[in-house]
């Protein structure tokens, strides 16, 4: 199955979270690496998708203090997600490779 736009992204973020983490920080990561706004809806929406495509597990992690005795759900990068990904990032620096010089140009306004 192939990994849509915003799958990727978020499974790199879990990846950088250590392969586990709630929505809240897969959306803080995302943000401050990409610079881009998920929307919680579009997030868990997502996450659940990756769920049911057996790319992710979800459960409900114990209660902290911190979230008065909320319980938060949280999400674990199972081996076929991470395979998936890691296929879909060969396949982008295969077709990237030899490109860097003339992205540059062409961000520069040259060679138009």
């Amino acid at each position: 199955m192939a990994l849509g736009d915003l799958e990727q992204v978020v499974l790199f973020a879990l990846v950088k979270l250590g392969g586990i983490g709630h929505g809240a920080a897969v959306s803080v990561e995302i943000e401050e690496s990409t610079g881009r706004k998920v929307a919680p809806g579009a997030l868990y929406t997502v996450l659940q998708r990756m769920v049911e495509k057996g790319y992710v597990e979800g459960w409900i992690g114990d209660s902290t203090p911190e979230r008065g005795g909320n319980r938060r759900k949280k999400y674990r990068v199972l081996p076929e997600g991470a395979r998936e990904l890691q296929q879909w990032y060969a396949g982008i620096q295969e077709v990237a490779r030899g490109t860097a010089e003339r992205l540059e140009a062409l961000a520069a306004g040259e060679g138009m």
